[in-house]
């Protein structure tokens, strides 16, 4: 029976982590986008690409390429850019990771003595996993809201110069 395992064991090892049975797919990178432009108006939708003349962002709620609206260069007074989903993960990292301490704290802290308001250590432990999970919900949520800025101020130099981390945003791939 040892040799087996062992024997199973010596030739799983050989396998490489990587290898897969069907192809991979890479999954699309969508970031959100919200443009002030310098008359004050207000647009938000999808990066779709930016090239020396144009921003192109299309609806939040479609991939419909033909509704794609242009923006010029130099009507652009700042661009705000996150990730696509970023808070609903934020909100899941953060729950997980105050359940997690809450419940190690819990465990840490012990058994109390017998008494009036006395707790096991897993009773602790599940109060704190719960609190400070959801108290880790919403540090999550709340830092995941952050936006990437870029500040254009209509100038086309700006805009140039920022160019490329606009195009790394983007949806379509640079093609050059």
């Amino acid at each position: 029976m040892k040799t087996t395992l062992l024997t199973l064991l010596g030739v799983l090892l050989f396998f490489p982590i990587g290898l897969n049975s069907q192809n991979k797919i890479n999954k699309i990178k969508t970031h959100k986008v919200w443009i002030t432009l310098v008359d004050g108006s207000k647009e938000k939708g999808i990066l779709y690409s930016a090239d020396g003349d144009f921003i192109k962002i299309m609806n939040n709620n479609s991939f419909d390429v033909t509704n794609l609206m242009s923006i010029e260069a130099n009507k652009i007074e700042i661009i705000k850019i996150r990730r696509k989903g970023k808070v609903g993960k934020g909100a899941w990292v953060g729950a997980l990771s105050g359940a997690g301490l809450g419940v190690l704290i819990g465990f840490a802290a012990g058994d109390d003595d017998p008494g009036l308001f006395s707790f096991t250590k897993e009773e602790k432990a599940i109060s704190l996993g719960i609190a400070l999970g959801v108290l880790g919900t919403g540090v999550g949520a709340l830092t995941a809201t952050a936006k990437k800025k870029i500040i254009i101020n209509g100038n086309t130099m700006n805009y140039e110069q920022q160019l490329e981390k606009i195009q790394s945003y983007s949806l379509k791939p640079i093609v050059q």
